[in-house]
This record gives C-alpha cells, structure tokens and sequence, in this order.
C-alpha cells in the first residue's frame, strides 16, 4: 500500500509517544501533523517532533476552548506573542488547533470572545505565511466569514491556507470553503454506520483537497471502535474513503499522502 499521512492527530505528556510513533510507521504513515491548542497538546506535539523530526509535524496554537481564560485584548496580545515565539522557534508546519464550537450552548460574550481568538489566529498565520488546522462545530456561518475576512489570500490562491479537520459538514459548506484554498481532513467518522450524510458528500469534494486524518486520540475508526485511536489506525479511513471515490487503495492512498505534504510540508 502506498504511503499515508495523518493530517490531525494529538499527543499528551505521558503517553507512550514513541510507541505510537513507531506503530504509526508500521503501519505504513509516511508522516502526521502533532497538533496543539492548549500547554498539555502542545507540549505533546513538542516531544512528538522531538522523537521523529521530519516525521512528526507540529502545529501550535490556542484552541476556542482556551477563549474564557483570555479576558481582553491585553490577554490575547500576550498569548499571540507567545504563541508565534512557540511557532517560529518549534518550526511548526502549521498553527492549530484554532477555531470555533458553539455546540455547548455557549452565551453571546463566550462566542464573541472564540472569534476575536479565531481571528486573529488566522492573522498570524496569514503573517507568517503557515497553514491553519481549524474546528467548526456548529459555527458555520461565522466560520466562513472570519476566514474570507482574515485568511492570506497568497496562501488561498496556493491552496494552502489550511484544512477543515474532522470535516463532517454540508456540501453547501464544502463548496464554499474551497475557493478559500481550504482542504478537508476526513476523519474515523466517515466509516460509522451514522455518517451516511457524510459519506454523500465526499465524492462532491475536490480530490486535490481531501486529507486523512484520525484525531487521535479520538474517533477510532470501524473497524476499531472503541479503542483509544492512534495515527496507525488512518489506513482504515484512507480505505473507506477510496472505496468511497471508487479509487484503488494504492492511487486514493497516494492521493491523500500527496495532497497533505502539499499543504504542511511543500518542497
């Protein structure tokens, strides 16, 4: 089978990270992107990247969780600060994990405070010229507004301005988040027996665009429901999804592998 990447995967302190790693490559990951948001992910995506340089990608960022614990503008100039000396001295490939989730029943001001984060997230990466790994829960509308209003239009035009991770919206989101050179990060979720709505959309996607990931420790794939997910477990995914686009393994395996490394590791 051909080489594949995991686009969107996490790690923590404490983990067996060089375990996970070594599986990874096993099972036949060319690479992953260690994904940030908060100390303890970026600290994980750090030590990822330590054990497997070139392998193991890492992204930092300030995720809409940490948005109630930056107050004011004074804040958030700190924490960006911060932020952009983590990314340009720990050679992220990309600021993430950033964005909105109004799924909790979040009050105005909580809501307010995720987009001033968002937006100016997508102003430092735009600054810095690096792709963006984005959430959107329930947040569509905002979500496009704040990326036409602040994403690089350089990096649009390139189509790298970033991924959806953990895609699972509406073919009317789809079409309005490619022309902002924005990827789509098809996660285990797209092999459950609920996701059938997905599963439509994914033949209408741009194929340049489609990225595998896992979100691991999350959402582990079917076959393996209801174990803690690795990096490792994307081939199961990769193959769902070609079978999906009615691809061979090895042309869909190559496809995503190649669309990924365009996006967080360009030559």
């Amino acid at each position: 089978m051909a080489p594949l990447f995991d686009s969107h995967c996490h790690f923590a302190p404490g983990d067996d990270i060089a375990g996970v790693l070594a599986r990874a490559r096993e099972a036949g990951l060319s690479g992953l992107l260690a994904v940030g948001g908060d100390a303890a992910a970026d600290a994980g995506a750090r030590a990822a990247a330590a054990l497997a340089p070139g392998f193991a990608l890492p992204a930092f960022g300030i995720d809409r969780t940490e948005a109630g614990s930056i107050p004011d503008p004074a804040a958030l100039a700190s924490r960006l600060a911060a932020l952009e000396e983590a990314v340009c001295s720990g050679g992220a490939a990309a600021l993430g994990e950033i964005g909105l989730d109004y799924s909790r029943g979040d009050d105005a001001a909580s809501r307010a405070r995720q987009r001033a984060l968002f937006a100016a997230q997508l102003r430092l990466a735009a600054r810095l010229g690096l792709p963006c790994s984005i959430h959107s829960r329930d947040a569509e509308e905002d979500t496009l507004a704040l990326l036409r209003e602040n994403l690089s239009p350089e990096l649009a035009a390139a189509g790298r301005a970033g991924s959806l991770h953990c895609f699972v919206g509406s073919a009317g989101f789809a079409a309005a988040l490619a022309p902002l050179g924005l990827s789509f990060g098809l996660s285990g979720i797209v092999t459950f027996r609920s996701a059938d709505a997905l599963r439509a959309v994914v033949p209408l996607l741009p194929r340049d665009r489609i990225l595998i990931e896992t979100d691991s420790p999350y959402l582990a794939p079917v076959p393996l429901r209801g174990n803690p997910c690795e990096p490792a477990f994307a081939v199961h995914t990769a193959r769902r999804v070609a079978e999906l686009l009615g691809l061979p393994g090895d042309e869909a395996f190559a496809l995503f592998d190649a669309n990924a490394r365009r996006l967080f590791a360009p030559a």
